[in-house]
C-alpha cells in the first residue's frame, strides 16, 4: 500500500471468537471465509508497523445491548478474546471507562466497549484526534459485523472529517441485505472500498486506485 506522506491507521473491528467462530455465541454468517484475508492484513500491518486500533465488544451481565442480542464477548470468556489470525500479544488494552490521553498511538491499541458504536468509549475521540494531528490519515476499516459495529467506525471517523477505506473482503454483515444499504451509504458519504489484495500491495500503483481517492 503505497500512500505516500500520507499516515495509515489500521481499524479492526471486533475480529472475536463469538462472531468469528462458528461455534460462537453470535456468529456472523460465513464470517470464517473472511479470516484468512484479516490475517493477511494483521501481518502486513505489523510488518510494516501500521498502527491498529482494534475495538472489541466486552460485556458485563446486565449491559443494554444484552437486551436486543444474546450475550457474547462476556468479559473473560474465550468468546470475548481476539481470533488468532487478528491478536497481537503486544497489544495495549483500554478498558471501556479507561481513558487514553497520550501524544502517539501505540503499535497496537484495543478499545474495548460495552456498546456496538466504538465512540460511546470516551476516549476514542482523543483517539482518533491523536492518530491524526500530524499527518491526513486514511483510516483502513475491516471486521464485522458491517451492519452494526464497522458501519458505527466507519460512520463515525467520516463524521469527524476523516478519510475511511472499507476492506469488502475482509467484512462480513449480519443481514445481506441492509450490509448492502450501510455501504451504499457509506460510499455516499465520502468511504472508498477495496479490496485486501489492493492494500496489501507495496507494488506501483498506476494501474489501480489509489488511496490517495479515499475520502
Amino acid at each position: 500500500m503505497t500512500t505516500g506522506d500520507d499516515c495509515v491507521i489500521f481499524v479492526d473491528v471486533d475480529t472475536q471468537r463469538d462472531f468469528l467462530d462458528p461455534e460462537g455465541a453470535l456468529y456472523v454468517p460465513d464470517s470464517v471465509a473472511i479470516r484468512p484475508n484479516l490475517a493477511r492484513l494483521t501481518a502486513y500491518a505489523r510488518n510494516r508497523a501500521i498502527p491498529v486500533i482494534a475495538t472489541a465488544c466486552a460485556h458485563l451481565p446486565g449491559d443494554p445491548e444484552l437486551k436486543a442480542f444474546p450475550p457474547h464477548c462476556m468479559v473473560g470468556t474465550r468468546g470475548q478474546t481476539r481470533i488468532d489470525e487478528t491478536s497481537r500479544p503486544d497489544s495495549r488494552i483500554l478498558g471501556p471507562d479507561a481513558l487514553f490521553a497520550e501524544p502517539r498511538l501505540p503499535a497496537h491499541l484495543t478499545v474495548e466497549k460495552r456498546e456496538y458504536d466504538v465512540f460511546s468509549h470516551p476516549s476514542m475521540n482523543w483517539t482518533v484526534e491523536t492518530a491524526t494531528v500530524h499527518s491526513d490519515a486514511i483510516f483502513v476499516v475491516y471486521g464485522v459485523a458491517t451492519d452494526y459495529c464497522v458501519g458505527c467506525a466507519a460512520r463515525g471517523l467520516l463524521e469527524r472529517g476523516c478519510r475511511v477505506l472499507l476492506v469488502v473482503d475482509a467484512i462480513r454483515g449480519i443481514d445481506q441485505e441492509r450490509e448492502t444499504e450501510v455501504l451504499t451509504d457509506l460510499v455516499s458519504r465520502g468511504a472508498t472500498l477495496a479490496l485486501t489484495a489492493a492494500v496489501c500491495d507495496d507494488s506501483d500503483t498506476r494501474h489501480r486506485p489509489s488511496l490517495h481517492d479515499a475520502g
